[in-house]
């Protein structure tokens, strides 16, 4: 019926077209795929970088935990003047001296003390805190005014918190001064 040259020009249309629909499904295929693989890649490494970031805040609450414990029997004396002895041993016994005689913590309750820190030849001036190792909590609370601090002679006694508690109450002071300052603006306000 069709001419022999037409019906091969017909079959040489319908496989051209076929594998140029083929050649288009399987581009389509493979974009589709990449697409889908770069999402999992995406989700994955989200999901990683969100295991890292709970690993470390693990690790942080473990060592706040390990420090806290270590602080615990321990008070902190700030802007206590350093002795100008020539040996360690010398300053120790001056600050152990100073805690007993002039912060009168009894003996019973005192086990030993050292400055924190290293001297900065920079800052002459500078007093390193004092940290006293009491022998048990209830010394620790009697001499902290349970936290609240203890003001004996010019000093104050107060906790050796590990740095994630001193931030704590910083933001705490920060808050209880932002109402207070509130506070009074309100009275003025309401007082003329």
């Amino acid at each position: 019926m069709f001419a022999p040259k037409l019906t091969s020009s017909l079959n040489d249309v319908i496989n051209g077209s076929t594998e140029k629909t083929v050649n288009k499904a399987v581009h389509l295929y493979s974009e589709v795929t990449a697409k889908s693989q770069k999402k999992v890649i995406e989700d994955l490494s989200t999901a990683q970088a969100s295991e890292n970031v709970i690993s470390k805040v693990q690790t942080k609450m473990h060592t706040d935990a390990y420090e806290r414990n270590l602080r615990k029997l321990n008070l902190c004396v700030l802007k206590v003047p350093e002795s100008k002895k020539s040996t360690s041993k010398q300053r120790q016994e001056d600050d152990a001296k100073f805690c007993l005689e002039t912060l009168k913590i009894e003996k019973k309750d005192f086990i030993s003390c050292h400055r924190a820190g290293k001297p900065d030849p920079e800052k002459p001036d500078y007093c390193r805190p004092l940290i006293i190792k009491t022998a048990d909590e209830e010394s620790v609370n009697f001499y902290s005014n349970h936290g609240k601090g203890w003001k004996e002679s010019s000093y104050w006694i107060n906790l050796d918190l590990c740095r994630a508690d001193r931030a704590i109450c910083f933001l705490a002071r920060k808050e209880r001064k932002k109402r207070l300052d509130g506070a009074t603006k309100k009275n003025v306000l309401n007082n003329p």
